[in-house]
This record gives C-alpha cells, sequence and structure tokens, in this order.
C-alpha cells in the first residue's frame, strides 16, 4: 500500500517527479561539457609556449557550463527555457570582466570603451597571429581571442548536449578547435595533445549515456579512459608519416599588391653603389641565380606579374608546394642555402634559388603564391631577414627536354599569351632562327644559341622598357642588355608555342670566402620555359652583365663558354643539330642524382633496426589495445566463477544465470516469479514450455487453447505460484531441476542439494539455449563486451 501511495503521490506531482529525473542528468551533462572542453583547452596548449592564457578560458568555461547546469536543473528556471540566453549574458559579461576589466564601472558594469577595448584586442590578436610562430607566447589579444572562442563553443556544445540530446554535432565543434594546433603548429602537436583532444571527444559521445550507467567500481571510466589512451598513443605511431610540403590552393581573399622588380632593373644595374644587399652560402659547389619572382603578364607595353590571392594560410614556414611539372624521382637535387640581408634592403620578395621548399627563420607573415613559389611579406620586408632555405636546384635530363610534348595551352593562357600588338617581324624572326628544329627544346636552345652567337652587345644604352616595338627594334639593333633579352626570348618561345615566363632576382654574385655576396649591380633577368615531364627551365640569353654562364640542359655543344666572333657561324651550324646525348661526365652526375634523390635509394639506405623498431612498437600498442578490449570480457569471467564456486550459493547462481540472460538480450522480471521467469526462458529457448500441454485439454490443442486465451501463453502464471499442471509433465531440464531447489530453498520447503557438476550443466545449458536464439551481434557482445558488468542483475 506505501508503494501504491507513493506512486500515486508522484503521478499526482509530475513537476517533483520530472524534477528528480532530470535534477541529476542536468548536472551529470554539465560536467561532461566542462570536463571536455577542458581537455580541449589542453589539446589547444600545444600552440602556446606557456599557460598565461589557461586561467581566463577556464573561468570562462566554468561560468557558462554552472549557469547551464542551474538553469535546467531548477525547476522554476527550467520552465522558463531561458538556459541559453543566461549564458550568453554571462559569457558577455565574463568576457568583459576577463578582457577588460579596467573599462568597467565597480568591476562589473561595462562602459562604451569596454567593447572598443576587446575589439581592439581581437585586432591585436590577429596581428599576433601573422608576427609570432608556435609555440606563441599568450599575448593580451591571443587570450582574448582564446576566450571568446571557448565561451561561445561552450555555450554551442552545452546547449547540444543538455537541449537537442546531440553529442555528435557538438564533437564537430570540438575537430574545429583541434584544427588551430593541426594547422597552426603541427609540428608541435604532442601524443598527450592526441589524447586529451581524443578523450574530450569520447566523454561528449557517452554523455547520454552517463545517467544510466551503473557505475560499478569505476569500470566503465577505466575501460573509456584506457581505450582512449591506447588508440591516441597508437594511432600516430600506426599512420603513415605526412609529408611536410602542403600544396593548398590559395582562396580568393584579396591580390596582394607588391613593386615590379622588372621595371626598375635598369636603375639598378646603372646605380654604381656595389654596397652588399645580401650575402649566402650554399650546399652547392658553385654559386646559384638568386630568384624574386617570375614575370608572366605582357600587355604590349610592359610586363608585369600576375597578381596572386592573398592567403594569410599559405605560409611560407609551413613548407611550400612541389615545383609545377617537376618530375618527383628525379632532375633534381636537394640543396640549402643560409642568406643574411642587408637591412637596408626595401623589398618585400624574399630572395631564394629556385624551387623554394622549406625555410628556417622566417615568422608566419612570410606566404607564398602556390603556382609561381614567388615568397612575399605580408607587412613584412627582407631588409635584416636571416633564414635557412632548403630549395630543389633543378638539373633536368636533355633526354627529357628532348622528348617534351607540346603542353595544353588552356593550361598555359598567360604564358602563351601573345599581344596583338606584336610586330610580326618577332614571330618571323623566331621561325627563321627555328626552322631547323625537330622539337620544342631544340627550338629554345636556337633562340638562345642567337642571342649569344656574337651578333648581340650587352649595353645599358637601351630603352627602359620592353615593349612590342622595343623588341623588334631590339632585334634590329641587337643592343640591350637582360630585360631586352629576357623579354624577347620569352615572348619569341611563346610564338614557338612553348610556355615562357620571366624570372626576375640576382646573378650569383662575388664569391667572398666560403661564401657569396650579392649587390644591386648583380641585378638580372633570364627567361624560365615549361616543358611537360621536366617543368620550368631556366634559360639564359643575356651574353653579358651578371647573366654567368649558360646552363648546360641548353648548351647543345656541352660548352659553357662564350664563342669568340670567328667561330660563331661554326656554333650556329653545331646548334642547328643538338646533341642529343649529354656529356660522360653529366650523365654520371645525373644518375648519381636521380640515385641519391629517389625514395627507393633513400630507402635502401635506412639501417634496418628503424623499421624494426616501428613494427616492434605498432605490434605492441596493437596487443595492448587487445588486452584492454578483452578486460570486460575477463572480468565478466571473474564474476561467474565467484557466483557459481559454491554449489549451496544458490541465489548467487540465480544471479549469474540474469546475468547470462542481460548479456544475450534478454534480461529477466525480478518482480516475477521463479516459474514464470523459468518459462520466459524456455520460452526463449524454443523449448515449447509456453504451449506445454494441459492434461484438461482435448488431444491437438494447446493449453493456452485450452485455457480459452490464446493471446497469453503466460496468464496462467500470473499468481506467485502457478499450478504444477503448466509445466510439462515431461521436463526435466537442469534449468527445472534448479528451479525446484531454489523454489525449496526460498520457500522454507525441503532442502534439495545440488552438485558443482549440476551448476556447470545448468550454466552450459542455459548460455547454449539464450545462444541459439540470440541475433549474431547479441552473441558477439555477449562475449566481447557483456552486458551485465554496466548494468548488473540487481
Amino acid at each position: 500500500m506505501d508503494r501504491i501511495r507513493f506512486e500515486a503521490g508522484e503521478a499526482m506531482n509530475p513537476e517533483t517527479s520530472d524534477s528528480a529525473d532530470r535534477h541529476s542528468p542536468a548536472w551529470l551533462e554539465a560536467c561532461a561539457v566542462f570536463v571536455a572542453m577542458v581537455l580541449a583547452a589542453i589539446g589547444l596548449s600545444a600552440v602556446f609556449s606557456d599557460f598565461a592564457w589557461l586561467p581566463s578560458v577556464l573561468i570562462a568555461i566554468l561560468l557558462i557550463v554552472l549557469v547551464g547546469a542551474i538553469f535546467r536543473s531548477v525547476p522554476v528556471l527550467r520552465a522558463t527555457g531561458a538556459a541559453v540566453i543566461a549564458q550568453c549574458i554571462v559569457g558577455l559579461i565574463a568576457i568583459l570582466v576577463l578582457c577588460a576589466p579596467s573599462t568597467l564601472i565597480l568591476g562589473v558594469v561595462p562602459t562604451g570603451s569596454s567593447f572598443t577595448t576587446v575589439i581592439d584586442l581581437l585586432s591585436s590578436g590577429v596581428s599576433d597571429l601573422y608576427a609570432t610562430t608556435p609555440p606563441a607566447p599568450s599575448t593580451p589579444g591571443f587570450t582574448t581571442m582564446l576566450t571568446i572562442a571557448f565561451t561561445l563553443i561552450t555555450i554551442l556544445i552545452d546547449g547540444l548536449v543538455s537541449d537537442l540530446r546531440a553529442p555528435k554535432v557538438s564533437g564537430v565543434l570540438l575537430l574545429v578547435l583541434w584544427m588551430i594546433p593541426v594547422f597552426f603548429a603541427p609540428t608541435q602537436v604532442m601524443w598527450w595533445h592526441v589524447v586529451a583532444i581524443l578523450a574530450a571527444f569520447l566523454i561528449l559521445m557517452l554523455s547520454p549515456y552517463f545517467p544510466a550507467a551503473k557505475w560499478r567500481g569505476g569500470l566503465t571510466a577505466t575501460v573509456a579512459g584506457a581505450v582512449a589512451i591506447a588508440i591516441g598513443i597508437g594511432a600516430p605511431v600506426l599512420l603513415p608519416p605526412v609529408p611536410t610540403l602542403p600544396d593548398r590552393a590559395a582562396s580568393d581573399k584579396g591580390d596582394l599588391t607588391v613593386t615590379n622588380p622588372f621595371l626598375d632593373l635598369r636603375a639598378d644595374l646603372g646605380d654604381r653603389d656595389d654596397s652588399t644587399l645580401l650575402k649566402y652560402t650554399t650546399s652547392e659547389s658553385e654559386g646559384q641565380p638568386i630568384r624574386l619572382t617570375s614575370i608572366n603578364s605582357f600587355d604590349g607595353q610592359s610586363w608585369a606579374p600576375t597578381p596572386f590571392p592573398l592567403d594569410p594560410f599559405a605560409i611560407a614556414n609551413e613548407g611550400l608546394p612541389w615545383p609545377q611539372g617537376l618530375p618527383r624521382e628525379k632532375n633534381y637535387k636537394e640543396e640549402r642555402i643560409d642568406v643574411t640581408v642587408s637591412d637596408d634592403y626595401d623589398q618585400q620578395y624574399l630572395p631564394t634559388p629556385y624551387a623554394p621548399q622549406q625555410p628556417t627563420g622566417l615568422d608566419r607573415r612570410w606566404i607564398y603564391d602556390e603556382t609561381s613559389l614567388t615568397i612575399v611579406g605580408n607587412g613584412e620586408k627582407s631588409g635584416g631577414q636571416d633564414y635557412t632555405m632548403e630549395y630543389l636546384s633543378i638539373n633536368p635530363d636533355v633526354n627529357d627536354l628532348q622528348s617534351a610534348a607540346p603542353v595544353d595551352s588552356g593550361d598555359f593562357e598567360t604564358e602563351l599569351e601573345v599581344p596583338d600588338s606584336l610586330p610580326g617581324s618577332v614571330k618571323e624572326t623566331a621561325e627563321k632562327i627555328t626552322a631547323d628544329a625537330d622539337n620544342q627544346w631544340e627550338a629554345a636552345v636556337l633562340l638562345q644559341a642567337y642571342f649569344r652567337s656574337g651578333d648581340f652587345e650587352y649595353s645599358l644604352d637601351a630603352p627602359e622598357k620592353a615593349s612590342g616595338d622595343a623588341i623588334s627594334d631590339f632585334l634590329v639593333d641587337k643592343k640591350g642588355y637582360c630585360v631586352q633579352f629576357s623579354s624577347a626570348m620569352t615572348i619569341m618561345a611563346r610564338t614557338m608555342g612553348i610556355p615562357a615566363r620571366i624570372g626576375v632576382g640576382y646573378g650569383e654574385g662575388t664569391k667572398s670566402g666560403e661564401g657569396f655576396e650579392v649587390s644591386m649591380q648583380d641585378s638580372h633577368a633570364w627567361p624560365e620555359l615549361y616543358f611537360e615531364g621536366a617543368g620550368w627551365v631556366r634559360f639564359e640569353p643575356t651574353p653579358g652583365g651578371p647573366a654567368g654562364d649558360p646552363p648546360k640542359w641548353t648548351v647543345a655543344s656541352g660548352s659553357t663558354g662564350e664563342d669568340s666572333e670567328e667561330d660563331s657561324e661554326e656554333d650556329s651550324e653545331e646548334t642547328s643539330s643538338p646533341s642529343e646525348e649529354p656529356t660522360e661526365g653529366s650523365e654520371e652526375s645525373e644518375a648519381a642524382e636521380s640515385e641519391s634523390s629517389s625514395p627507393e635509394a633513400s630507402a635502401a639506405g635506412e639501417p634496418a633496426g628503424a623499421n624494426l623498431g616501428t613494427y616492434l612498437w605498432a605490434g605492441l600498442i596493437v596487443l595492448a589495445i587487445l588486452l584492454i578490449a578483452a578486460i570486460p570480457a575477463l572480468w565478466r569471467l571473474i564474476l561467474r566463477r565467484r557466483r557459481t564456486r559454491d554449489p549451496d550459493e544458490l541465489e548467487k547462481v540465480w544471479t549469474e544465470i540474469r546475468a547470462l540472460s542481460t548479456d544475450y538480450g534478454q534480461s529477466l522480471d525480478p518482480s516475477r516469479t521463479l516459474r514464470y521467469n523459468e518459462l520466459v526462458l524456455a520460452s526463449r529457448a524454443g523449448g515449447g514450455i509456453a504451449e506445454s500441454e494441459d492434461p484438461t485439454a482435448e488431444p491437438g490443442s494447446s493449453s493456452s487453447e485450452a485455457r480459452g486465451d490464446s493471446s497469453d501463453g503466460f496468464a496462467a502464471l500470473r499468481s506467485p505460484a502457478p499450478p504444477s499442471e503448466s509445466r510439462n509433465a515431461g521436463d526435466d531440464t537442469a534449468l527445472s531441476a534448479f528451479v525446484d531447489a531454489l523454489e525449496a530453498h526460498r520457500y522454507g520447503a525441503s532442502e534439495k542439494n545440488i552438485s558443482s557438476t549440476a551448476v556447470s550443466a545448468l550454466i552450459d545449458e542455459v548460455r547454449t539455449d539464450l545462444a541459439d536464439n540470440a541475433s549474431p551481434g547479441n552473441k558477439i557482445t555477449a562475449i566481447i563486451w557483456p552486458a551485465s558488468i554496466f548494468n548488473p542483475p540487481r
């Protein structure tokens, strides 16, 4: 009666009942969100060198979670549905108090300057983002950005988990936070950062199950934590290494405006100031042209770089993309250059050989254009920079250049564009010079040989611009400097269908000790031509000034010296039928470079123990994961032995039978009688007990039909003591014998003893019957993840 009155009281007061049901889950979910956000903050700490930003973030998280829990657990506040509104108000006040306390009246009331200060701090944080490299110090700007970000994301996650019951969606927001260290500080991420964010994700995913979970001995928490740690540690070891040269496409976020160094070449070359602009040492035996950018757009009057999108995430310090068209298995050699730039050098472009790959010593304001591999400062200048650049020294194979097929013009519209205003004499001259060429490489070699034949003179007494008319005049006057030579060869190559652009920078400079010194008088420009299977290749048509010798792959005879005037005709004849084979020395050099740069050679050169150690660690981690996964099954086995080791402890044996039923998804109702649960088990097993024959029934009819109740085979068992007629007379099973003994034990009848062998037979019989009628999924989970461990029978 007391129970009936209690239940009736709950029914009459639903608000009290609802409060009792929801109070605990609200606080459990709030705790889950708080722990998850704290772990997410720990994962984010990879970006910073200290934890000065963390207290503000933790306070904001705690306030948001606390307000949400109060509004969702107190009936009066919950009825208003204003939890999220209250969190937003408290979050705003918390941000102002934590980030701009000096602007508040009495330390709490905000003023107009409070909001202005926070906006200024956000702007400062964006500037700090570009001015520093991870691990970065905790500046006020960074602290403000993180406090606001965590406040907003905590409100969203708390609402998704507590109100919408959508923890899986909230996990996506955690991954948004995780993208910060992944993109900005990949080299600083350690295994504990991965474990922290993974544990946070698992906590959010499991949060709906916390109120119903049975926390017996902390087993669930132990298993979940152990699995999270194992996956977090094992995944980085088992996954293949990630390349450190990201190839991210730029997005349209505004064009970067930079000066055009091509227009300044004449003034730079005529500058009598020979003071050093930069010094460098290189791992190569000879100096290299120092490139600033490439010029590819020609409107008929002037050359200019094609504006490229300003992508703040194309950060040079994180590595540059692979050069366009360059094969990865040959024709290059990995080199390194150390550059020190003078403080007086006023240039946005970063001096570096082609093709730059991985700089060291630059801040995050240096970004790149993925097409030209130009590196520019986003608000930074090259002056005073001291950095190292790993680059690829291009060394194309002549055979590859000869066999290169014509490109798809749609892929190189700018680099093949010839203005309509270009005088026809330019194309006619190009066709005449290259009439004997059998392929595009031979055409390019003949063009270069034409300019270096001795008929042309290097001189600064030429027009500063390189318009179409100026190119035509240059071909007639045969007098100019690198602007005219590079412009003429680039345009003439385009008329032959060869994509071409102009590289702008400096010659190799002057040898000084172990390195080289570059001055303004080393300013230079040269053509870069594109060949399928080789990429962008440098040519050198300028016969004087800072140009130096032409690259060996551009000279048919293999000679890199200047030909005398009297031998020019002989050289011209020789270049009209270029040699198809490089010199023996170059062949050996290229073979050695190809071998040293091939992935197979690198892999073969690794010590055997390196791979063995990786496999050993991987094996240990897999073994640890398997052992952790086996914990529930082992614990279930221990519990079974405890319950069944003493055959006289009949109640414990019955608890084991109920646990088995729970494992296979067939939980027994503890409020029912033993006979009823016996028949439930027998019915689940298909033993026909629910349809047992009644002695009073007519032949051919079931017992339920004889009772006039065809819809409920257990109607006769609703009483505490069902009639013995409801059971098969011939039943002689281990389960039936055990129920007889347990009834005798419970109701004071004569004791019936059972042996250990009978108990073993009982467990085997029940388990076999349940398994025979369980789904394949239940069979598996009953063994490796038994449900009775987490929801044991009461």
